[in-house]
């Protein structure tokens, strides 16, 4: 009596200390990522349960990726879309390195693949840490003995309502443990370990002990962030779009009968890509009044609206300003077969937010290597990345810009901060020459188009993604 009088004691202060962790998030504005992994699922959902009770559940989410929801997408794309606001925790159950250690198990991961995925997973856990959130990761492992009565025991009875899987005997094997343990060294981020919890058949004190590691974590976390080594470009830019002078011109009627052309073949592709289930992402970047919504009016003309999407990428709101700056773009990855066009996107992080001053240097220059990876797990999900930059003079920018004030129907896009933005043109040439050279990859290269010829460019355009699809489906 007096020992479970004294787990009850136990863990009616660990709830407190809990509470104080999470106070301490909301103070700081800090969001937490608890991540519970392991070779007993049902363990780690028990956990679960319980946290949500020691929390306060208002800003407590639950994060259990859906297998049928995130097919064709990229492997991370469901643990996105619960990365925390601050001041909230997202608590994962069927974390990434469980999902990994089940696929090498059943050696549907191996060799590049395999190191691919633990890298970005590391990269994941060190992109979180360096935004302010917590990361705090805890293994459950029972004893093969021990699991394998729970897993029979839960076949046997309909009491706990626990249907057993393939996966859960797969974890439960011996040659498994061994393997999760090798990947947890190779798949966590820096200064981001697992911490190993021994289960077993009482799951009060199991609980306890997690929980206290769960509280070590968050105060350490609490204390420090994980430094993320960042540089930024360093001379002067390459010179590609100062170099891009010549602007070549499209008549009339060669325009027409071009874009009747391109159209049509691109709503072919676009179907194809639909049955085949092959996503597209096309990015388009630039000056004001570079023509990029022109050209994406013209790419989408002949699409069926069911197949794509147009997303406008104005400033962040409240609640995806108290996110990672990717959240907002991993929230609107295409499905299979859809095609996703961005007007502005991403970038603006190393653009308008470097140029203005909205971002620190060390957060501006590491999101190079972040964005490259967020368009690598694109690629490596299937998706076509294509990225545009419609590069304009500056006397052509400024004729648009007259011409605008001239126009009763198109006045309403002119505003006094289009002009202070001009004021900043070196600024965000040096700016935008620094992105290019640092995002240009083979599975998501940039396309510098000219501008200063409205239909020359709205070709162009077509033409890149005609020929992006026409790759990969041929």
């Amino acid at each position: 009596m007096a020992t479970r009088s004294a787990l009850e004691r136990a863990r009616s202060a660990l709830h407190l200390r809990l509470l104080a962790a999470q106070r301490r998030l909301t103070k700081d504005r800090r969001g937490a990522v608890i991540v519970l992994g392991g070779d007993d699922r049902l363990a780690a959902s028990e956990l679960a349960n319980q946290l949500t009770e020691w929390f306060d559940a208002r800003t407590v989410r639950i994060c259990a990726p859906d297998d049928g929801a995130a097919e064709g997408r990229p492997f991370l794309w469901p643990y996105w879309q619960d990365v925390p606001a601050q001041g909230r925790i997202t608590i994962v159950v069927g974390d990434w390195l469980t999902r990994t250690t089940i696929a090498a198990a059943r050696e549907e991961l191996a060799g590049e693949s395999l190191r691919a995925r633990l890298k970005s997973l590391r990269a994941f856990e060190e992109l979180l840490a360096a935004d302010g959130t917590a990361v705090v990761k805890v293994w459950l492992e029972t004893p093969e003995k021990t699991l394998r009565r729970r897993l029979r025991d839960a076949e046997d009875t309909d009491a706990e309502g626990w249907v057993v899987t393939d996966e859960d005997l797969l974890l439960a094997k011996k040659s498994s443990l061994g393997l999760a343990r090798a990947l947890r060294a190779q798949g966590s981020g820096k200064n981001l370990p697992w911490k190993v919890v021994i289960g077993g058949a009482e799951t009060k004190l199991r609980d306890l002990h997690a929980g206290l590691v769960i509280a070590a974590q968050l105060n350490q976390a609490s204390r420090r962030r994980p430094a993320v080594a960042a540089k930024k470009p360093s001379g002067r830019p390459r010179g590609l779009l100062e170099s891009a002078a010549p602007h070549p011109t499209l008549d009339k009627k060669g325009y027409g009968q071009q874009m009747a052309k391109l159209q049509a073949r691109l709503g072919r592709l676009s179907r194809l890509a639909a049955q085949k289930g092959v996503a597209t992402v096309v990015v388009l970047e630039g000056p004001d009044a570079a023509g990029k919504g022109g050209a994406i009016r013209r790419l989408c003309g002949q699409l069926d609206a069911a197949h794509y999407r147009v997303h406008p990428t104005p400033a962040p709101t409240p609640e995806e300003k108290a996110r990672h700056y990717l959240w907002r773009f991993w929230n609107k990855v295409p499905a299979p077969g859809r095609l996703a066009v961005f007007d502005r996107s991403w970038f603006g992080r190393v653009m308008v937010e470097r140029v203005e001053g909205f971002a620190k240097e060390a957060e501006w220059a590491r999101a190079y290597g972040e964005i490259n990876d967020f368009e690598a797990r694109l690629a490596e999900a299937g998706t076509i990345v294509l990225k545009l930059w419609i590069n304009i003079s500056k006397a052509e920018q400024l004729r648009r810009f007259r011409s605008r004030e001239d126009s009763p129907h198109k006045r309403h896009k002119m505003t006094a901060e289009d002009y202070r933005n001009r004021k900043k043109w070196d600024a965000n040439l040096r700016a935008a020459e620094d992105m290019i050279a640092r995002t240009d990859t083979p599975h998501a290269p940039w396309i510098v188009v000219s501008g200063d010829d409205k239909r020359y460019a709205r070709v162009a355009t077509l033409k890149a993604v005609c020929r992006a699809l026409s790759d990969r489906l041929d």
